[in-house]
């Protein structure tokens, strides 16, 4: 599952093992409903850090970005590099 923003920032929320087709994300972002091949309902989760990371700093968001930060909820390199490409 492939997210693209405004700015032209994009990535992957999670990867699938088969095809999925969506038919419903919750309110607050982290689930997900889909229909299987097989016409059965599936309910996934997924973790939207990232995404409301790049959103966050796009729209210029300081503290939203510092809080995710020492929480803990985004770290490595991945994200510093992120952070000094920006």
């Amino acid at each position: 599952i492939k997210y693209c923003i405004k700015n032209g920032d994009h990535g992957i929320l999670r990867t699938l093992d088969v095809p999925l087709y969506i038919t419903r994300v919750s309110p607050n972002g982290d689930t997900v409903h889909c229909l299987d091949r097989e016409c059965k309902i599936r309910t996934l989760s997924i973790d939207t850090t990232e995404c409301l990371f790049k959103v966050a700093l796009m729209k210029r968001q300081y503290g939203q970005v510092m809080k995710m930060i020492k929480n803990a909820r985004l770290c490595g390199q991945a994200i510093i590099a992120y952070l000094q490409e920006k």
